[in-house]
């Protein structure tokens, strides 16, 4: 069976004999069929949470995991008390750390007493069937002036995240740490808290699942949730670093209007021609690195493969900022870099600040 007609064939080897593509990588992923994939349903510990609500207060009606609204969950435990809440917490702490809507006290606690482990940040999601799934903030969401939140991309699973392995510098807990401290100096009278969301499956090599949006329109309605379900007023910037930046653009209209900022860092594209094609009343940023080998990424989609315009380019319509002396494909929350700077600029509410490719 041919996945493309014969114009996206010739669109491909012209872009093979120009030297735009490698032949073992990208060319091999996009002809190829995509690796079957089937995301973990629920949350953990699902199965055991309707005995450990009767268990704890019966007569009372379990919210289901799967389906309740934050406002439901919120609703259940709001009638519950203290000693009631703990209870679900040692019964079950798999559902009751990714339950949306349950207090983030009790989400921290439960989270720690399921992973077992000791992380820089506290953890408002842990998961660890699969590939694994991990939220970690840095700082109070609940009384930040400014929150960011950074999804990863390509490689990142929860065992590289919690070991810090794959590549050092790109490691989403360093670049939060990182961001946050330089929001601090940017605004010290102002606080901040960076969040790593790291809430779906990315595809795990650069091949034909990265060629791909399957895992991005997977985790976009979790992702959307998740921004939805953060508690106080803050401001909220969210920032995608390359396939992650598909995951933030499927979201984008779901996001609440408190999203004012919406970057996408080193982007292989983000399935739209334009801005316009994102439907966010958040500001477009777009950065990357002038060595950065995501730049060699075929910028169409035919077929369900390829990720359409560069959003790097005039055309796209992003506010494109200045990277400076960040190399490669993860420097990009390098201290001392300006594309740090920038990031810190944005995530402050400071974009007059933010130095332009065009030179403004």
């Amino acid at each position: 069976m041919h996945l493309y007609p014969y114009t996206g064939l010739k669109l491909v080897r012209t872009l093979l004999f120009s030297g735009a593509l490698s032949a073992t990588t990208t060319v091999g992923a996009w002809l190829t069929g995509v690796t079957p994939h089937h995301a973990l349903a629920g949350v953990p510990g699902s199965a055991e949470w309707r005995a450990a609500v009767a268990a704890v207060t019966p007569g009372e009606a379990a919210p289901d995991p799967s389906s309740a609204s934050p406002a439901e969950v919120a609703r259940f435990f709001s009638g519950l008390s203290s000693d009631q809440r703990l209870a679900l917490v040692r019964r079950d702490p798999g559902v009751v750390g990714n339950l949306e809507g349950a207090p983030d006290d009790l989400r921290y606690a439960a989270n720690l007493l399921s992973a077992r482990l000791k992380t820089p940040g506290r953890l408002l999601g842990y998961d660890p069937r699969g590939s694994g799934h991990i939220i970690e903030v840095f700082g109070d969401p609940a009384t930040a002036d400014r929150i960011a939140v950074l999804v990863p991309g390509v490689d990142w699973r929860l065992s590289s995240v919690l070991t810090r392995t794959g590549s050092a510098k790109a490691n989403p807990v360093t670049g939060a740490q990182a961001l946050r401290s330089a929001t601090s100096r940017l605004s010290p009278g102002a606080s901040t808290a960076v969040v790593v969301w790291l809430g779906y499956d990315p595809p795990q090599t650069i091949g034909r699942d990265a060629a791909r949006s399957d895992r991005a329109i997977e985790g976009a309605p979790a992702l959307a949730r998740f921004v939805n379900d953060l508690p106080g007023t803050g401001k909220i910037t969210l920032v995608g670093h390359s396939y992650g930046t598909i995951v933030c653009a499927r979201a984008a209209s779901r996001l609440p209007s408190r999203v004012t900022g919406l970057v996408a860092l080193a982007s292989p594209g983000m399935d739209a021609s334009t801005v316009d094609d994102l439907h966010t009343r958040a500001q477009v940023w777009a950065a990357r690195a002038d060595d950065d080998p995501i730049a060699l990424t075929p910028h169409v989609r035919i077929a369900g493969y390829g990720h359409s315009t560069d959003p790097v380019t005039p055309d796209f319509g992003a506010q494109v900022f200045r990277t400076g002396t960040a190399h490669g494909h993860g420097d990009y929350y390098k201290p001392g870099t300006e594309s740090l700077l920038n990031l810190a600029r944005i995530v402050v509410g400071q974009d007059s600040a933010v130095t332009l490719t065009g030179g403004s």
